[in-house]
């Protein structure tokens, strides 16, 4: 199973790099068509901040495979090994369950706003707004698989 949470990382990676990519790209463009040609493109904005959308949720997605989320290890690190390993089992309970009511309020949000078209791309908001269950999904199993290993290793 840990392949497959790899890979799946991996490719959100490549994923988070191709919308980079895309982002510098129409803000690129935007600018050389507002400021040089004077004639600004109405769909590179929302490209762009759709583009920042999904590389905020996606993004934390990945850095959780990496551990790479602020944590409070120097108020963590006051107390002795068992309140240690108790308080990370409560966080963790806790950002799970956030994580699934991501999953199910995002779901439900996507649903919705899928008869809803964005002003100018006229994509539906449904795909837009898909982004949060998806990454909550992702953080569940990033969150469980770090979980595991932690344990499996005897450490927090």
């Amino acid at each position: 199973m840990g392949k497959v949470i790899d890979y799946m990382n991996i490719g959100i990676k490549h994923f988070l790099n191709i919308i980079l990519a895309v982002l510098v790209t129409v803000v690129f463009l935007q600018v050389i068509f507002r400021f040089v040609l004077g004639s600004p493109l109405a769909w590179t904005e929302e490209l762009a901040r759709y583009s920042l959308i999904w590389i905020t949720f996606l993004g934390a997605a990945y850095a959780m495979s990496l551990k790479a989320h602020i944590g409070m290890e120097l108020f963590v690190n006051l107390f002795g090994i068992p309140i240690r390993k108790a308080l990370y089992i409560l966080s963790t309970i806790a950002t799970l369950a956030f994580f699934l009511m991501m999953v199910i309020q995002g779901t439900d949000l996507a649903m919705q706003s899928m008869s809803q078209l964005s002003p100018v791309l006229r994509i539906p908001m449904g795909i837009i707004y898909a982004v949060i269950p998806l990454s909550g999904l992702i953080l569940i199993v990033n969150m469980a698989s770090q979980f595991r290993k932690d344990f499996k290793s005897g450490g927090v």
